[in-house]
């Protein structure tokens, strides 16, 4: 039997000795695995991850290599040797369970860290975009097994206080080289990329988490209205009124900018990581100085896109600033393409498309922007509390979990000093006219 490190944590029984040896195998290529002992904990606190439930376990055990690997560490007389393996379980029960299935996030997560990410990294030197997975099945239920960044010296930033300019500008530079290479990749394999990543959040052939997403989307909507209404003296009415006017359109104005022929009009397409906010972005500080840090990686890559940069681009700089550095949104833009031009020079890539061409993609989906700012920040920013776990079935709920989660979200201090002046400018921008 495993140890475990409360009496609260449950398991699925598939998570085992069998999965442990398959993936030390498989993974690390160690022969004649024996498990000694293993230790299973939760991977991310209660509320923290949405689609998945992740694990990690420690592992002692015997075996023979014919190299250690790094992320093995062998016990000094020899005899045996550790591993942390991060497990993540995509159950097939309850909502979760529908929007995994129809949004194909397994099949799109194993494609990403088992076909791409690695010819992704090997394009540009070796550049350290996500971890290794070791295993991946979908039988009793889908399950992937991956290298714990954790060991690497990696973390979880604080999801709450936001990334400060220097961690959001090694967030830019990283994903400017992910989207370059991409480019490259989807020239030598088109098909991979047409074929596994055409859609996002919507699955075009329909499904069950359409409509569950497009309640989430609009709920939240509904919900600023409110609070906004409700508690912000002094609010312009009239970006009130065009809020109001924008529930029965706001989702399809969402499924639309998403669906748009990017290339028709002479756009570009790369490869998006798709959901890129604070809680899929780990890093690392320098071991001399605590407080610089010197990388990021990126994990859940389930739902990524290949479409336009803008996708990205909006998300990522609506969801992971601090307060302070929502100011400096331009230059974290040039940051960027800085990193994606000259990584394509690198690549020596036909064409590489100009700060311009750059800036065209962020208009175009700017929509996805204000959708982030107004759907997905609440959740970015909500306090841990007691009263609710904010996970993916209280937010697809009807009932009072969902309701108190949405107050929360939406009630939070740090959130309204950001949404307030965002409003403002979303709709200077014209984005809340129909």
């Amino acid at each position: 039997m495993p140890a475990l490190d409360d009496s609260e944590i449950s398991v699925p029984p598939y998570i085992g000795e069998e999965l442990i040896v398959q993936s030390i195998t498989d993974g690390l290529r160690v022969k004649n695995v024996r498990v000694v002992e293993h230790k299973i904990t939760r991977a991310v606190s209660a509320g923290d991850n949405y689609m998945s439930d992740v694990y990690r376990i420690v592992v002692r055990f015997t075996g023979d290599c014919d190299t250690i690997d790094r992320s093995i560490e062998v016990a000094p007389d020899g005899t045996s040797k550790t591993v942390s393996l991060v497990v993540k379980s995509l159950p097939n029960t309850g909502k979760r369970g529908t929007i995994i299935e129809d949004l194909q996030t397994y099949e799109k997560e194993v494609a990403m860290f088992r076909d791409v990410v690695p010819k992704l990294s090997q394009l540009v030197g070796g550049t350290f975009f996500a971890a290794r997975c070791y295993h991946a099945t979908n039988v009793p239920d889908r399950v992937i097994v991956f290298e714990d960044l954790k060991a690497l010296g990696y973390v979880n930033s604080n999801r709450q206080a936001g990334f400060d300019f220097h961690q959001c500008a090694l967030v830019m530079e990283k994903i400017g080289r992910f989207h370059a290479a991409s480019m490259r990749l989807a020239e030598q394999e088109p098909d991979l990329m047409r074929k596994q990543f055409h859609f996002n959040m919507f699955n075009p052939a329909g499904g069950q988490a359409n409509d569950d997403i497009h309640a989430v989307f609009e709920k939240g909507l509904e919900t600023l209205i409110g609070v906004v209404r409700k508690n912000w003296d002094g609010f312009d009415p009239s970006i009130v009124a065009k809020l109001e006017q924008l529930v029965p359109v706001y989702v399809e104005r969402l499924r639309k900018c998403l669906e748009q022929d990017v290339e028709s009009d002479g756009g570009f397409r790369v490869l998006n990581h798709g959901d890129l906010w604070s809680n899929n972005i780990m890093i690392r500080y320098d071991p001399n100085e605590p407080s610089t840090v010197r990388d990021v990686v990126f994990v859940d890559l389930q739902i990524s896109f290949y479409t336009s940069p803008g996708i990205d681009l909006n998300y990522v700089l609506a969801n992971c600033p601090n307060y302070e550095t929502r100011t400096r949104l331009d230059e974290l833009i040039d940051v960027y393409y800085r990193s994606f031009s000259a990584t394509l020079r690198q690549l020596q890539y036909h064409t590489v498309p100009t700060m311009e061409q750059v800036r065209r993609e962020i208009r175009r989906m700017e929509f996805f922007s204000l959708v982030s700012v107004v759907s997905v920040l609440p959740i970015v920013l909500m306090d841990q509390t007691d009263e609710v776990v904010a996970d993916m079935e209280s937010l697809l709920s009807d009932g009072s979990d969902g309701e108190k989660a949405r107050e929360i979200q939406y009630n939070g201090v740090n959130y309204q000093r950001i949404v307030r002046p965002m409003l403002v400018e979303f709709n200077r921008r014209g984005l809340l006219d129909l």
